[in-house]
């Protein structure tokens, strides 16, 4: 309700012919809430009227606006954390650096996951972003939502912080003297993509936006990306055989281990198998049998054929005795002496 002080005050200016205009700017002058006066002036009319005021949203459309930002901010986050992580594992990839400190990490793995996150995330959040937009031309009433307001305000706070953080960064490598290229690129990926979000948001809460010219640089940026990545980490069908070869290394490390746990070495792979039912003994891909071949009464020899060269960074993270090469590749044990790693 109006507070009880306004309403005699504006009766009186009213009966002379004060406009609605005057006594708002005079009113919030001397002190009182803009709330407050407007809805001095709304129960003035209601009164003056014998009708009340229509309400202009419901609390369906409301709802209905709070579930389409909350999606695009949060396909937002994912796409663009994916298409940043994506440029730093790709930088790391190709300039790498010794003296850096760095993580062990399936680096397929992990680029593959960014690239999927970004294919998913990245077209859902245009088209709701799209029907936002298109909604908010037809109806410009709809920019004055609050849940717009507050959850774009919050998505500028996060893109400035990101964008602050990076220059502290960047100015503590320049000033410990550790700025090289890799560490430029990184820096120069997250200001373009804190950036471009902030700016863009920046002229969505003014109303002014066209989501076309910032759609464009988004898929031009995540597709380099996604190109990058396929070039990079190989497409699907070559990813499927080096998960096969990966596959191939644990099979041979767990019959080496099975034949090392025996004090005799057994005529054939079917023979330990008889007693290991789940020991796998076949190529995942031709489903032809490892070789198995004995050379004494302690040493024997298992071979397989690889699809591409032995990746030693990749998980489970195979030493230098289960390096190979492409195609035919042979490995020498002994059951006196514990499987190699």
């Amino acid at each position: 309700m109006p507070h009880t002080q306004l309403q005699p005050f504006i009766d009186a200016a009213k009966d002379r012919g004060a406009g609605d205009e005057f006594l708002a700017g005079m009113l919030t002058r001397h002190g009182w809430p803009a709330r407050d006066v407007y809805s001095a002036l709304a129960d003035w009319w209601e009164r003056s009227t014998g009708v009340a005021i229509p309400s202009s949203r419901s609390t369906a459309e409301n709802a209905r606006d709070g579930f389409l930002y909350l999606l695009t901010f949060s396909t937002l986050a994912v796409w663009a954390c994916a298409l940043g992580s994506l440029w730093f594992r790709l930088i790391e990839h190709w300039l790498p650096d010794d003296v850096v400190n760095s993580y062990t990490y399936n680096f397929r793995a992990t680029v593959t996951w960014q690239m999927a996150s970004i294919l998913v995330a990245l077209p859902i959040y245009l088209w709701v972003m799209r029907i936002i937009v298109r909604e908010t031309a037809a109806n410009p009433d709809r920019a004055e939502s609050g849940v717009r307001k507050w959850l774009t305000y919050i998505a500028l706070l996060l893109t400035a912080i990101g964008v602050v953080s990076d220059l502290v960064f960047f100015v503590d490598y320049f000033l410990r003297g550790e700025i090289t290229l890799r560490f430029a690129l990184k820096c120069a990926t997250v200001l373009a993509i804190c950036g471009g979000i902030f700016w863009y948001y920046l002229d969505f809460l003014r109303v002014r936006v066209k989501s076309g010219r910032f759609a464009i640089l988004a898929v031009a940026g995540a597709g380099t990306a996604l190109c990058f990545g396929l070039l990079t980490t190989g497409t699907p069908a070559v990813q499927r055989h080096l998960e096969a070869d990966t596959r191939r290394v644990q099979d041979l490390r767990s019959i080496a281990t099975t034949l090392n746990a025996r004090k005799e070495l057994p005529r054939s792979l079917e023979d330990v198998r008889s007693k290991w039912p789940n020991l796998r003994v076949t190529d995942p891909e031709t489903r032809q049998r490892y070789e198995y071949t004995v050379k004494n009464d302690k040493e024997y020899e298992l071979c397989a054929t690889f699809a591409a060269p032995g990746d030693q960074s990749a998980p489970p993270f195979p030493g230098e005795f289960w390096a190979h090469p492409k195609g035919r590749a042979c490995f020498s044990l002994d059951i006196t002496r514990s499987t190699p790693w």
